[in-house]
């Protein structure tokens, strides 16, 4: 577990550093392309991950679980078929599109979206190539090389686009170019870090099946959810629209909203991103062992720390959402959308724990069918408004997809694993303390007189206050060492008494988006 924590904790400082810096480029493009801008980037960026995810969801995914139970005897030929495969596929697909250019262009609602798709082409080939070299690391549980390829596509993108900028009037092809190169440069660095650790690539003849059987289930899995993405990205234009707004005033709504205010919410979970990213090996691990132990233990952990994780920081983006949103983009739009949706990220957090366990205990098609009844009630709730939809009603309607599927991902984890439902009482905990922890955010903003003074201390008393409240009614443990020996715990998780933790089972040593 030790050795678990540790590839979580390293992860999590390099995404805390590329999300970052990815979080300031978001900024900076806010304020150079505008809301309009980022909204014709964002539906443009929805079709690109379509086809991103079509090539790069499955393969890594197996690859790495392939390599997790054979080791690195096998991981040669394995490689070598994966960057068949996806060389192939991602030269075949730019033809597709290539060539029926001008119909799918038709879809979109302005038709920069369509050049921008054409510029970002060239990146799927790179990223064919970089998702095979990516899966064997990961499966070595590499995670530090792994990050340190994504933080170098990221800077690598943001100093490209900043020049480019300076070079090309058209910002928005700017940005475009910005992800083609960015995607070759992280191709070529995963590359010299497969080689590096004296690997090779073999035979790739034995592994084409086992490779394509098993990674299609995914890549249908995640690319649905893709297409689901894309989808919104025309859905919700186009109801704007039935409400009477034109072209350009709905791809602000929806800038401002999708483009701007919801990364946000994404941001604050970083770290349970980071322990489903190390989970996948570990897991996938233990399931093939059939460590039963391992299993129930990893899962109810998880479940437990995603909760926890995102119910510390939901009082503060509640809270000063608006605030943030006026800061980061100078947009009262996407400030309010932020406060308002605050409470979507204990949904986030949690479907994107319980998904990723899905994928590990083999239940990749269970995770297909939750996602797509959970986008079914999303698209149903939005239609239902026709003519009177707002970005309340996504609101609601999103965060309503989020918590059936989670509900249903649990349901097919127990019957997998029999794990017990420890979360339960954290969440209960964590829901009923969210509301005190934004009144008092609240009131320590509005007490301190400099805007921004009260802005960083009330974030920083609003997490500190709803992670006291968490440990006081016993969401989760806090374990002191003192003198290399481990002090009594302050709260048992789920309150339990003292005597519980002899009984609770040893623990066992057991993904991202361009």
């Amino acid at each position: 577990m030790r050795s678990m924590a540790k590839a979580v904790v390293t992860l999590t400082a390099f995404t805390v550093a590329e999300r970052a810096l990815g979080f300031l480029f978001k900024i900076y493009l806010s304020r150079e392309i505008g809301a309009v801008g980022m909204g014709i980037y964002s539906v443009a960026l929805s079709f690109f991950f379509v086809l991103l995810t079509l090539l790069t969801s499955g393969i890594p995914l197996v690859v790495s679980k392939l390599t997790a139970k054979n080791g690195r005897d096998g991981s040669s030929g394995l490689c070598s078929a994966a960057l068949i495969v996806e060389v192939l596929t991602a030269l075949a697909v730019c033809l597709v599109v290539a060539l029926f250019r001008k119909p799918i262009g038709s879809l979109f609602a302005d038709a920069q979206s369509m050049t921008l798709v054409m510029v970002m082409l060239p990146a799927l080939v790179f990223s064919g190539v970089y998702s095979a070299f990516r899966g064997v690391l990961w499966g070595e549980k590499k995670f530090t090389s792994v990050s340190v390829v994504e933080l170098i596509e990221q800077i690598a993108r943001i100093v490209v686009c900043v020049v480019f900028f300076h070079i090309f009037a058209d910002k928005n092809k700017s940005v475009a170019l910005s992800m083609t190169v960015a995607c070759g440069v992280s191709a070529l660095a995963c590359a010299l870090f497969y080689f590096c650790g004296k690997r090779k690539l073999g035979k790739p003849k034995a592994h084409f099946k086992p490779l394509l059987a098993s990674s299609v289930p995914i890549t249908l899995s995640r690319t649905t959810s893709s297409v689901n993405n894309y989808i919104t990205a025309v859905a919700i234009p186009f109801l704007l629209m039935s409400t009477g707004l034109n072209a350009e005033q709905s791809m602000y709504v929806f800038g401002s909203c999708v483009g701007m205010a919801l990364p946000l919410l994404y941001m604050p979970i970083t770290v349970v991103g980071s322990l489903a990213f190390v989970m996948i090996p570990t897991l996938s691990q233990a399931y093939a062992e059939n460590d039963r132990k391992s299993m129930c233990s990893q899962i109810e952990n998880a479940l437990t720390f995603a909760i926890v994780v995102a119910a510390i920081v939901l009082p503060t983006v509640g809270a000063l959402g608006d605030d943030i949103g006026v800061l980061i983009y100078d947009n009262t739009d996407a400030g309010v959308f932020l406060k308002k949706s605050a409470w979507l990220i204990l949904p986030l957090a949690f479907e994107n724990i319980a998904s990723s366990m899905l994928n590990s205990l083999d239940l990749e098609k269970k995770s297909l069918i939750n996602y797509l009844i959970g986008a079914g009630l999303l698209y149903i709730v939005s239609f239902c408004f026709y003519g009177r939809f707002d970005m309340d009603v996504y609101m609601y309607a999103f965060g309503a997809s989020l918590v059936l599927s989670s509900v249903l991902d649990v349901i097919d984890i127990k019957k997998r694993t029999g794990f017990k439902l420890t979360f339960l009482r954290p969440l209960g905990i964590c829901l009923a303390s969210s509301y005190p922890a934004w009144l008092f955010t609240e009131y320590v903003s509005a007490i301190i007189p400099n805007h921004y003074a009260a802005m960083a201390v009330a974030a920083v008393g609003g997490v500190c206050f709803m992670g006291l409240l968490c440990v006081v009614f016993g969401a989760f443990n806090i374990e002191i060492n003192i003198g290399g020996k481990r002090a009594k715990k302050t709260k048992r998780l789920l309150g339990s008494s003292p005597a519980a933790p002899k009984k609770r089972a040893p623990r066992e040593k057991p993904r991202t988006a361009v």
